[in-house]
Order: structure tokens, then sequence, then C-alpha cells
């Protein structure tokens, strides 16, 4: 691209995490900047996007992705470039940053980091991509060392040799994370020091710090757990070869702890940095008896493969031990459940939460039961991994077609999850419509706020919904409701419609002025008419005409 190598230098960060706003907000604690998820505000104008707003007022920000699959044999995703673009000019981070990974083919999304074949095919093919992205965006863009729990068998090269070659050639930065240096170097049997030796640190723009989970024979790069001694003496040893302290970041994503928990993890990281060269590497015993298969195997060929292993795991009979390196101690079958076990955990997870009201209504067994094969059954296909609970009430209405309660409870429920994404409209007022002549309003065109939804059932959802939320006994009642959902500050609100009403609403928001809507009133309805309107504008269902 033709830039310099120089680093921008802002200290000590963190990453930012919703449980810590409320914090961060009332005591400005003193850390020198933020990490944002890129994909946690890519898709939403909500709340999530306001609270940044003010994080970034305050704080420097940088962006690290998770979804950019840089790796992966799909063509470049256009639709997430775009937004990872609007996003960075909105934020102006210092950096951006993703994983060298590959998320999923035939327009899948894992939502998890799979380990690539290193191979001269994989090179030039990530090489080529990084390009188009650092163009698309017009910045370099830096790339994290993987964790990985299994190595290809037809691998060529070594991990940190590739990650050399590919920083080298695509002229971009690299993110390194230290624990998943020793976790991957555990996994696999290799030379902590031999690895971080072989990589060029002047590219280096960032550090992560995180815990990870021991299994005995293997490690999981968890992020749920304070540093360990080895890993700090690694980050040590790249700060003491390196002659200098990149931006360093504790990563904690899971058990998440109170906000000073991390800010004295923070402290610690300081600590290391400042007594660089007291270090001790730690000693993992490697096998040096590895010899690459001589066979080749097209990446596409073992990234589809990978994939049908790891969604379909039990049903898709993919032999490990044939494409998989073994290890002493951590077989392939193993190492590839690894992967498998993530994929379902993660996904269980993201959907589970957000249907507390449905759990009640089938109870705990039936409902993990069909989570768990939702989860089995239907494959992720958006960079957002929000957007998989869309599919859920279509496999419930399949799972279940006799029982219309439970369809209509998992629409309602999906509704309101996502009822925090879209944008926060200014409400029609009083002063938008003041000096309209009759006829003028009869003309005017009205629209709905964007967080808003207008729907339609055969089962009486809201009173069950709202009965379990408050702990009173719910019961299911066929019959007919109409219902708008919308977001008002930052509130999700469920307000039911008289049928009438919901007509008029409909055919208002389908571009109809006020005129073509009224026109089929009956005469003897028309006085609630004026009621309606009072009861829309009261609660904000029309937007401003700013927003039309």
């Amino acid at each position: 691209m033709g830039l310099d190598l120089d680093h921008p230098s802002l200290g000590f960060g963190l990453g930012l995490r919703p449980q810590h706003y409320p914090y961060i907000f009332e005591h400005q604690p003193s850390v020198d900047w933020f990490e944002i998820i890129s994909e946690n505000f890519m898709d939403t104008d909500g709340k999530p996007k306001r609270n940044l707003a003010r994080i970034k007022e305050q704080y420097p920000v940088v962006m690290h992705g998770v979804s950019l699959s840089i790796g992966s044999m799909d063509p470049l995703n256009s639709e997430y470039l775009t937004k990872l673009k609007a996003l960075m000019d909105w934020v102006n981070p210092a950096w951006i940053s993703d994983h060298l990974c590959w998320t999923g083919v035939a327009h899948k999304n894992t939502h998890d980091l799979l380990p690539l074949p290193y191979t001269e095919e994989s090179l030039k093919h990530i090489v080529h991509r990084i390009q188009q992205v650092q163009d698309r965006l017009g910045r370099r863009i830096a790339l994290e060392n993987p964790s990985t729990y299994l190595e290809f068998k037809h691998s060529k090269m070594p991990e940190a040799e590739f990650i050399a070659a590919m920083a080298n050639e695509a002229d971009c930065h690299l993110l390194l994370d230290v624990n998943n240096v020793y976790v991957t170097c555990f996994n696999h049997r290799l030379d902590p020091q031999a690895y971080l030796d072989a990589l060029p640190l002047d590219r280096v723009i960032q550090m992560h710090l995180s815990g990870h989970s021991n299994k005995g024979n293997h490690i999981v790069d968890t992020h749920d757990d304070h540093v360990i001694d080895e890993v700090w003496n690694l980050y040590k040893y790249v700060v003491h070869r390196a002659g200098r302290v990149p931006n360093t970041m504790i990563e904690w994503d899971d058990r998440i702890p109170e906000f000073p928990v991390l800010s004295a993890e923070l402290d610690k990281a300081r600590e290391a940095a400042r007594h660089a060269a007291a270090f001790a590497l730690p000693q993992i015993a490697h096998d040096e008896s590895v010899v690459p298969v001589e066979e080749s195997v097209p990446l596409l060929t073992a990234q589809t493969h990978m994939q049908q292993a790891v969604t379909l795991g039990d049903r898709f009979d993919s032999v490990p031990e044939q494409w998989i390196r073994a290890k002493n101690a951590f077989a392939p079958h193993e190492q590839l459940s690894v992967y498998i076990n993530a994929y379902r955990y993660r996904l269980y997870d993201v959907v589970a939460d957000d249907y507390p009201v449905l759990q009640h209504y089938l109870t705990d067994k039936k409902f993990s039961d069909l989570m768990w094969a939702f989860v089995g059954e239907v494959l992720p296909d958006h960079f957002n991994i929000g957007r998989f609970a869309l599919k859920l009430p279509a496999f419930i209405q399949q799972a279940l077609p006799d029982d219309a309660f439970a369809h209509a409870l998992c629409q309602l429920e999906t509704a309101v999850a996502q009822m925090t994404d879209p944008t926060e409209t200014q409400p029609l007022d009083e002063v938008d419509i003041q000096g309209l002549t009759a006829e003028t309003l009869l003309d005017l065109i009205l629209y709905p706020r964007q967080a808003l939804a207008l729907m339609q059932f055969d089962q009486q959802v809201n009173a069950y919904y709202q009965a379990v939320m408050d702990g009173e006994v719910a019961v299911p009642v066929g019959e007919a409701l109409y219902l708008a959902v919308f977001r008002h500050e930052d509130v999700v609100w469920r307000m039911e419609l008289e049928a009438q009403e919901f007509g008029l609403l409909s055919k208002l928001f389908s571009g109809s002025s006020i005129g073509e809507t009224l026109v089929d009133v009956q005469e003897e309805a028309q006085y609630k008419i004026t009621e309606y309107f009072s009861k829309w504008m009261r609660n904000g269902l029309l937007a401003s005409h700013q927003y039309a």
C-alpha cells in the first residue's frame, strides 16, 4: 500500500463489553483505549451505537472483527465490507483488525475461527484477499494469530512461518495474541520461543492477553480467567525482543468480572512491560517428528470437508485420522470435537437466552431438545450472529406443526429480541402537523418509526407473555390478537391494537395517504379515528417527517 510501518502508541487497553458501560460512564476509569468487536456495531443503530458514541468521545477506540473470514474460498462479502467501512469511517479507529482464519464456505457462517492448512495455495489466496480488503478500506489491517486445536495433515509450513510470509507479502500489520501462541504451541507440541522468533515483530501493532481453560491434554482459548504466569513470561519475551511495548489489551469475554478486576489485570500488564527482561520461557515438550504428507488437497476441498464435519457432527463420517495430524494424547477425533462443541454451544447460547417465555411454555426439557435440534439442522448464513434467531420461528412451525401457540410465541419473542437494532426515530408530534389544512392533512402520508413491527396472531400470546414475565399463572388462549411491538428510548413495548386500528395502521404504513386510508371506514366507526391517532402519537408509533 506504500504506507510506512509507524504504529500509533495508545498504551494499555481493554475490550469494551456492555456489562461495563455503567461503570465506565460513572467512573471514567484510567484506561488508555478500548477495543470493540466490529460486528456488534455494524448491523445496529440502536442502543449499542449510542453507547459507543459516548465511549468514543472520551477514549480512543480500535476495531476488532470476527467475520471477515479472510481465509475462506467464498468471495469476500461485499455487504460486510461496506458496513465495516461505514463503521470504520464513523469510529475513526487507530487501527482495525480481524483473525487469520475462515468462518465458513458455501455462503454459510459457523461463527467460529476455523484453522487453515498452511500451504502455498492458502498463502497466495490470503495475501490477495488482504490486499483487496486494504484497498477497499484504504488502510492496512492487522490479522491475529489464531488459537488452533487441529492441524491439517497436508500443511506444508509452520504456522509462524506462514504468518510471517503473509504479513510481509500482503504488507499488513499483525495482532499478536500471546495467549493464542501458548495455546497453539501446547496443543500442537511446539516451541513457543521458536514460534515468536519466527514472527516479524516490527509488524505487530497490538497484543492480546487473556486466560484459557486447561483440559489436560489440550487447552481451549476461553477468555474467561486471569492470564497465567507462562503467558506473562511470553509477553515479557516479546516486549524484550521487540525493544518496544506494542499496544497491549486484556481480553475477557466469558464469566466477565467486575470492571476493577479487569483494571487490575491491566495493571499487571503495565508491570510486566516495565520488567520485560525478567522472563522465564515456558517449556513445552514439542514434537520433532512431524512430517508433512506429500498429497496436496485443494483449499476449497479442505474447507468444505471441515465445515461439514463441524456442523453435522456425528452425522458426517469424516474419518478425522485421514486429514488431521495426530498428536500424543490428543487424538484427531478429540481435536475435531473442540470445534464441533464450540459451534453448537455458541449458537445454542445465542438463541436460547432470548426465549424465556417459549421455554416456560414448552418446559425446559422439550425446549432444550428443540434448541439442540435447531442448532444441529439449521446453518447460520449471516455475519451477524444475532440474525440466526430469525430462522427459529420457521423451524418451530415445522418441528411442532400442531402447536400454533408455540409458533406464535416464538414469533413474538423473536420480534422483541430483534427490536434492539433499528434506528431510534424521532416520533411525530403536534408541531409537525401544525398549520395543515383539512385538505392537506388528508393528503399526508405517514410513516412508522423504524423500531416498530405490526403483528397479527390467532393466539393470545401477549397476555401469556406478560403473565410469565410477572411470575403469574399463564394459560394459552386461542383468540385473535393484533399487536404493535416497538422500541422507545431503549425500552421494547408491546401494545395491543383493535382489529380496525391494526387495519388502518397497516394501510397507512403501506404508503396510503390519510384520506385514502379513511375512505373505507364506516361512518359509525369514524368517531374512533381521533382516539386512534391520539394513541399512536402518544406512544410514538408515527415517525417525524424528517424520517420519511
